[in-house]
């Protein structure tokens, strides 16, 4: 593992706030958010709008001196009156950054937050100069009326003309997403809220509780031994301060989903700061993305079942149940052109996106597969060899891989314009591109030394 290629970090709401559920500032709870974050040296990224910024300057102004806290801005969560005109929307995010910029003028790397995105609100923010956009949600439909399948996970470039889309080259906009998913449980039962790093939707879950945050380290591991492969592998996490207190302004939760929400999160940080994981903030994690990459950088993730299950009740049966495993590892990936999915032991994708070329936003860039036939498989005590074959097929990227116990083998050969890469001894992923004329593979392994 490489610890350090793990970058985490934690977002919290710190938003004015005047809705059904809730009333002003979330005073206690950002306090108490920021008093187990600090414990841990943690820095916290705080999401203000024009009502909070000046009521919270001196608490943020001391723990950005103190311990490296940053803020982002909150402009209206779904569309309003604003957003009738380009022009309009325009306005109201310069005049949201300039009022956040005025109470912290070391705000520099200028990062919006946004429930709903579309195309014209990316053209906005990029014409503004804005770096980031917090808020993408891997797989969710529906809830908090947020439907992104089929983007990618973790951070990419995003694609101004396509939001869903990564960018086919540099793009002006680094995607964050709201807090980080369980890939594995999330792909094989379609729960992204259920299965997350979410407090409040864990302990409703029953995955987690303010004593028992099993499930989360199983979780971490899994991103933490991903570490191996990848120069960069992100892990956001996110708690709503107004769901840290249980007050006359807040009480969208018992009293006691908050202490067991504070007990999880004080366990969960002194877990992960055992290990020497870059902790940052998000404007931080973005600005370095866009100063070390020229374009979206592929990720590869193995993933195994996290062996917690969760309760059935009223939140998990919401969607009509959900399902909880066991699901066998798979493999994820993405890049700019494509997302695929492995599950173990098939050599073809289970899930293929393909991105190029592709504008309806309404879809989740999803193809048919091809069929793929292996021959002249054979394998020894020193070798592995064999041949993929792919018919006609419609150009497209693709891969394939190749599932076994790999210890002490490496790739020794493969064609000529495909990508070998060897994941945790586990198998070998190979990336290229279809043509649309018949394709051969030929891969072979040999023993190291």
């Amino acid at each position: 593992m490489k610890p350090e290629n793990l970058i985490y970090t934690f977002v919290s709401f710190a938003t004015q706030v005047d809705a059904s559920w809730g009333r002003g500032i979330a005073l206690e709870g950002i306090d108490r958010t920021a008093a187990i974050a600090h414990k841990h040296g943690i820095p916290v990224t705080w999401i203000v709008n024009a009502g909070s910024a000046p009521v919270l300057a001196d608490r943020i102004r001391s723990w950005h001196d103190r311990y490296g806290d940053d803020v982002i801005l909150q402009t209206p969560f779904h569309a309003d009156e604003s957003e009738t005109s380009k022009a309009r929307l325009k306005a109201v995010l310069a005049e949201g950054w300039r009022a956040l910029q005025e109470t912290f003028p070391w705000a520099k790397t200028k990062v919006v937050i946004r429930g709903r995105i579309y195309n014209e609100f990316l053209e906005a923010a990029e014409e503004l100069g804005f770096q980031g956009v917090w808020g993408y949600c891997w797989e969710q439909t529906w809830w908090d009326g947020i439907t992104h399948r089929g983007i990618p996970w973790g951070s990419w470039y995003i694609d101004g003309t396509r939001f869903k889309a990564p960018h086919p080259g540099k793009g002006k906009l680094v995607a964050a997403e709201w807090t980080a998913r369980d890939l594995h449980a999330t792909y094989h039962s379609g729960s992204p809220c259920v299965y997350s790093t979410d407090p409040n939707d864990v302990l409703r879950a029953g995955l987690c509780t303010g004593d028992d945050i099993a499930y989360w380290e199983n979780l971490f591991q899994g991103y933490l031994a991903n570490t191996a492969h990848n120069e960069q592998v992100y892990f956001l996490q996110q708690q709503e301060s107004h769901e840290m207190e249980y007050t006359d302004r807040f009480a969208i939760y018992p009293a006691s989903h908050v202490e067991e929400c504070a007990g999880m999160l004080d366990r969960f940080f002194a877990y992960i700061t055992q290990y020497p994981i870059t902790l940052t903030t998000l404007p931080l994690a973005i600005e370095d993305y866009h100063r070390r990459n020229e374009e979206t950088i592929p990720s590869y993730m193995l993933t195994r079942d996290t062996l917690v299950r969760p309760t059935v009740n009223e939140y998990t049966m919401t969607l009509g149940g959900t399902a909880s495993g066991p699901w066998p590892d798979t493999f994820h990936y993405y890049d700019r052109e494509c997302q695929m999915a492995f599950v173990e032991g098939a050599c073809a994708p289970d899930r293929l996106r393909n991105y190029v070329g592709k504008g309806d936003m309404n879809g989740t860039f999803e193809e048919a597969v091809p069929p793929v036939f292996v021959s002249g498989y054979e394998k020894t005590a020193d070798r592995i060899g064999m041949t993929f074959e792919i018919g006609h097929w419609p150009p497209t990227p693709f891969g394939l891989v190749y599932w076994d116990d790999l210890t002490g083998y490496a790739v020794r050969s493969c064609s000529a314009g495909v990508e070998a890469k060897q994941i945790q001894d586990r198998l070998v992923f190979l990336r290229f591109r279809l043509t649309g004329a018949p394709a051969t593979i030929e891969l072979e392994l040999e023993r190291r030394e």
